[in-house]
């Protein structure tokens, strides 16, 4: 277009208009769209021109590169912690974990295994004594796992958690208390007899039987012991702990139980009790004070009357509590039965992983199949087994789901006509995309991004849909390339009409895979940023290394070789002419004509009106007679597009006058040409619309503080001193005649603070240890703490304070001669402490944020007074995340939308286009947002991240459509029509491939997979469906741009005439008085007749072609002559 036009090709009479006036036209109206877009496909002209010349090298360098690349697979490092996955790094939470584990060392100073009973009918009242006693044998049977590790025999008693074991001085009496004492275990079986048989351990004492929970009653056997130790401050302890009797006063699930104690208040009576009335109000372990385990803790689905009485449920929880690995290490480290198997940290942690995992297994056994109750076990090592299992790629369902795609893709591409089928194409563009994938994800991994069980579980098969996509696009467009394209040219003709479309939906995939990775959790945010990688490696595979697979099938073609066969010749051969560029000698169109290509003179203009670029072209001779429907004879009159005329003018090549069964040329771009554009293009109005779902608030409960418990016990000490002073029993010189609690009160009474003068007997009287405000003195807290942690461990251990700095240890000697039991270390200055709380009624996500956002205010509120606290546990570490989740997902919506628009628009030149392209998908997203609350979906952060990633696949169904119909001719139904034409069966393959991939993801073993993933992409995939293909035409046959390309003649016949060609060329001319904005494109014409094979082109023999005449084409003919 830059060099002069000979003047032998100007029309009669036509002055062009002067340089400047040229040069200011095509720098200022018209240049955008057209030259630009013709800009960006030469590039891709001369891509798709390089791979083919050089199609064996790109294919080996581009093979070599990606399998480089899948090599990083080695180093790929699967996460399965859960903090891990789910706290963001940097976020409150995470600072908040650091400070805790500094401080501690761990987090839990526990874990706990669930034991959950339901019935096998719902609705079924679960609290009688026959389900109580089925819980009993499951409990049982997991009470008793014992595993064998390093030598050692390990069962419950010896590592589970035992919460304020007290230290006593007589050995004896120490050690039996430490065989003993019982485990945490919050069983509903606790508000019976029966819970003691839960506890494992025994003592001996000669004389007695052994001694058990079962046969223990704690006041007969210190009046028994009275006599041999001194037991008074043992005595006071269980004595304020509210032990009582223990196990043995409570009353038997089975009274005729031959071991069911005398003392239960249902011994005598022989019946059954009330279970539901037993059980109101929770149920206590041996301590009545310091261990109340709630109802919520030991019931599920409860029903309660008016009243508030507890009548049924339909779910019964035993939690057993286990010690941490730390504390199991710290708990046998220097013992007798650890010192010869070299004992560390993680052998305690194996060791609690191999119990948990036989504990989960023996309590699922634990009830025959036919009972009418049913058990679940559940442990921190069964959700680690879970995440590892779910995580593991699974290779039968990866295998099966490739070889599907490859079947699908062989038998879509597969024709009857040899050299135009595509079969050993469609296998190896799904192997590529294989290897694209492997490769992506290999640099991922060694970028450090790691793997979690969304990559493994979802991405491969989600990768592989979106990847084969462009595959069939670009296959497609090669089969639908002009006939008259030189054969070292048709690769870049190719990329040409449809790089810009792979171009566009693989960057909006990227971007949008990009913005999902805003989601602050961060197994989300890898999986999205391996998805944004995947899709670019399959972009540079679609758009470097599979047109080197199509240049190689054209040489396979040129060879006269089989499809997917390459080794046989086809029978085919014989049919295929080379068809030639050459020139008539006259203007006679003989008979028996192969193929008709027209020159035509295109004159660029800009419209006043509409601002708009636009090319007037003349008519093309066409061989087909126009169809009798309206649209179809608008559809397929002679027209062009502008792609068309940036690249090869298209002709009609011989399959258009070729005759065969109607069964033998269905398939989809007929489809859409004569059944789903006419019916579509109709004035039908269509409606979309969404679901929202409202959820209701929580409950909370306020909570009970390591405070309350130090503070009770001062006031209990300060009491018991007030007594002994006014018995006379302590003096200002002597407290040995006093209680144990006296003679503490005493002792922390004196205290100073002072190192000085450390104590002063005269604050005996005109001090307090708690002030009538209930505030305890600043110079007696921290003495007071130490005292407290020392002296009550079943207190200390209910509270849960877990101080740090821990406390100093002091013993209280009360009968201490020398004075130095008076002095009581003062604890240091605490940096970290804690209290436990419950929260109640959280079932839903809204339930979990407002709860969080209601602990976050009380804390903030203590941070105003000068206290920095934190809330911590399963809720606030998972989820957290939801408090700024939905400012997340609309921040990433809105921002992805922008970048949408300016890549459409940069791309195709055309803001309104990629404005329709957006409008669309913003109705996909919120009808899938809809969809899923309608399929009981809730906003969740997996959600969250499919609806930000659906904009940018919902671009692989509508940006084809809208590029086919900125590029046609025509009016708007015309257009969206020919569009429909063009993209229709590509679209429909991605799509159906893409469902290939996610099929896959049907057959997961967890039902997550397939509610989350497998459900939502399949409705993504169908709404982007439809709205590519029926929406978005419909929009652009009313809003749709104005074209780019017009057909001038149409309208103003008088413009453009018929002239007599000179030189042996059929030439058009036109009036002299061309309108002086018209900038002047021109383009050759030649008419082949009979020319020599080209591999590709196809003929059938003479008695099967059409006998043409001029009169059977009017528009040839008209065009022809004057």
């Amino acid at each position: 277009m830059s060099q002069p036009l000979p003047p032998r090709e100007l029309p009669p009479g036509y002055t062009p208009p002067s340089r400047p006036a040229t040069s200011q036209i095509l720098a200022g109206s018209l240049k955008a769209p057209l030259w630009l877009r013709a800009y960006f496909q030469g590039l891709l002209f001369s891509l798709g021109c390089g791979i083919q010349k050089h199609c064996g090298k790109v294919l080996f360098l581009g093979l070599l590169a990606f399998g480089a690349l899948a090599l990083g697979l080695r180093v790929a490092v699967i996460e399965t912690d859960l903090e891990q996955l789910w706290v963001e790094v940097g976020s409150r939470v995470s600072q908040e974990l650091h400070y805790t584990k500094e401080k501690l060392g761990e987090e839990a100073s526990y874990t706990s295994q669930m034991l959950i009973q339901t019935p096998r009918q719902d609705g079924e009242n679960i609290l009688t004594p026959e389900a109580l006693g089925l819980h009993l044998q499951a409990a049982l049977t997991a009470s008793k796992v014992q595993v064998s590790l390093y030598g050692k025999s390990w069962d419950l008693n010896k590592i589970c958690y035992k919460s304020g074991v007290p230290l006593i001085e007589n050995g004896m009496i120490e050690r039996m208390i430490e065989k003993l004492f019982p485990c945490v275990i919050l069983t509903p079986l606790d508000c019976f007899w029966e819970g003691a048989k839960l506890q494992g351990g025994s003592a001996y004492l000669p004389g007695h039987p052994d001694i058990q929970w079962t046969n223990l009653d704690p006041e007969q056997l210190l009046e028994e012991l009275g006599p041999f130790a001194s037991l008074e401050g043992f005595r006071q302890l269980l004595d304020k702990a509210q032990v009582g009797q223990a196990y043995v006063g409570r009353p038997c699930l089975d009274p005729k139980d031959l071991h069911c104690p005398p003392s239960a208040p249902n011994h005598h009576n022989r019946q059954a009790p009330n279970v539901a009335q037993e059980l109101s109000g929770g149920c206590h372990g041996f301590s009545h004070k310091f261990m109340h385990w709630q109802e919520e803790l030991l019931l599920g689905g409860m029903v309660r009357d008016a009243q508030g009485q507890l009548l049924r449920a339909e779910a019964l929880q035993s939690t057993f509590l286990l010690m941490s690995p730390r504390q199991l290490f710290e708990h046998f480290r220097g013992d007798y039965q650890t010192h010869d198997i070299g004992w560390s940290e993680e052998q305690a942690s194996t060791v609690l992983q191999t119990w948990q995992r036989r504990f989960v297994q023996l309590a699922q056994e634990a009830l025959p199949e036919n009972a009418s109750q049913q058990i679940h076990a559940f442990s921190p090592t069964t959700l680690d087994d879970i995440l590892h299992a779910f995580s593991e790629v699974s290779t039968a369902r990866v295998v099966g789901g490739y070889l599907l795609m490859l079947a699908y893709a062989c038998v879509t591409m597969l024709r009857w006509d040899c050299a135009q089928s595509q079969g050993a194409v469609g296998l190896a563009g799904v192997l590529l995309v294989a290897l694209a994938v492997a490769s992506g994800l290999g640099l991922c991994s060694l970028l450090g991004i790691t793997f979690n069980a969304a990559t493994t579980q979802v991405l491969p098969f989600l990768a592989l849909g979106i990847g084969v996509d462009d595959v069939f696009l670009l296959a497609h467009a090669f089969t639908e390339a002009p006939s008259g394209t030189p054969l070292q040219e048709r690769m870049g003709e190719c990329l040409q009409r449809t790089g810009t479309s792979v171009a566009l939906t693989s960057i909006n995939n990227m971007v949008a895979f990009f913005m999902a990775a805003l989601v602050p959790i961060p197994a989300l945010r890898a999986f999205s940023l391996q998805a944004a990688i995947v899709v670019g490696c399959n972009f540079a595979a679609v758009m470097l290394v599979f047109p080197a697979i199509l240049s190689l099938d054209l040489h396979r073609r040129h060879c006269q070789r089989l499809d997917v066969f390459c080794c046989f010749s086809s029978p085919c051969s014989a049919r295929v002419i080379q068809i030639l560029p050459q020139e008539l000698g006259d203007r006679t169109v003989p008979v028996g004509i192969a193929h008709l290509t027209t020159t035509v003179q295109a004159f660029t203009n800009c419209e006043a009106s509409s601002q708009h670029v636009v090319t007037i072209l003349p008519p093309q001779a066409q061989l087909v007679p126009p169809p009798s429907d309206p649209l179809s004879s608008e559809l397929f009159s002679p027209v062009g597009s502008t792609r068309d005329l940036l690249g090869q003018e298209e002709g009609i090549g011989p399959k258009a006058a070729r005759k065969s069964l109607p069964c033998a040329r269905w398939n989809l771009a007929h489809f859409a040409r004569y059944q789903f554009a006419p019916l579509l293009l109709q004035s039908h109005a269509k409606r979309f619309s969404s679901l929202k779902a409202v959820l209701p608030p929580p409950a909370t409960q306020a909570p009970r503080t390591w405070l309350h418990y130090y503070r009770n016990w001062l006031q209990g000490i300060q009491a018991a001193f007030d007594q002994d002073w006014a018995s006379g029993r302590i003096t200002y010189h002597s407290y040995r005649n006093g209680s144990e609690d006296g003679a503490l009160a005493y002792k922390l009474l004196i205290q100073t603070g002072n190192a000085q003068e450390p104590l002063d007997f005269s604050q005996l009287t005109t001090r307090r240890l708690v002030d009538k405000d209930g505030l305890i003195p600043p110079e007696l807290f921290y003495m007071g703490l130490t005292v407290w942690v020392s002296s009550d461990p079943l207190g200390l251990a209910a509270s849960q304070a877990n101080f740090y700095p821990p406390p100093p240890e002091w013993l209280h000697d009360k009968y201490d001669t020398t004075g130095e039991n008076l002095r009581i270390p003062a604890a240091q200055p605490l940096e970290f402490a804690q209290f436990p709380f419950l929260l109640r009624g959280l079932q839903k996500t809204a339930d979990f944020v407002e709860a969080i956002e209601g602990a976050r205010a009380a804390c903030t509120e203590a941070g105003q007074a000068g206290v920095r606290a934190y809330p911590s546990g399963s809720p606030f570490l998972f989820w957290e995340q939801y408090l700024g989740l939905r400012r997340c997902f609309l921040l990433a919506v809105c921002i992805l939308l922008v970048c949408t628009f300016l890549v459409c628009a940069l791309l195709l030149l055309n803001p309104w286009t990629a404005g329709l392209i957006v409008l669309v998908l913003m109705m996909m997203t919120v009808e899938l947002f809809g969809i899923m609350g309608f399929l009981g979906i809730k906003l969740s952060a997996i959600p969250v991240v499919i609806l930000v990633a659906s904009i940018g696949i919902g671009v692989e169904f509508t940006v084809h459509v809208a590029l086919g119909f900125l590029t046609a001719q025509g009016s708007r139904n015309l257009r969206a029509a020919r569009a429909l034409e063009h993209t229709f069966a590509p679209v429909t393959d991605g799509a159906v491939s893409t469902l290939l991939g996610l099929l896959m993801l049907a057959g997961s073993n967890f039902d997550f997979i397939i509610r989350y993933f497998f459900v939502v992409l399949t409705v993504l995939t169908l709404l982007g469906l439809l709205h590519g293909l029926v929406l978005l035409p419909v929009l652009l046959s009313i809003l749709g741009p104005p074209p780019e390309v017009v057909q001038m003649y149409k309208e103003s016949p008088q413009v453009l005439s018929p002239t007599t060609p000179r030189g042996g060329t059929l030439r058009w001319g036109m009036t002299p008085t061309l309108p002086q904005s018209f900038a002047r494109v021109t383009t050759s014409m030649t008419v082949a007749l009979h020319p020599p094979p080209l591999p590709g082109a196809y003929i059938h023999p003479a008695s099967a072609e059409p006998t043409w005449s001029p009169a059977a084409t009017p528009a040839a003919n008209s065009s022809a002559t004057e």
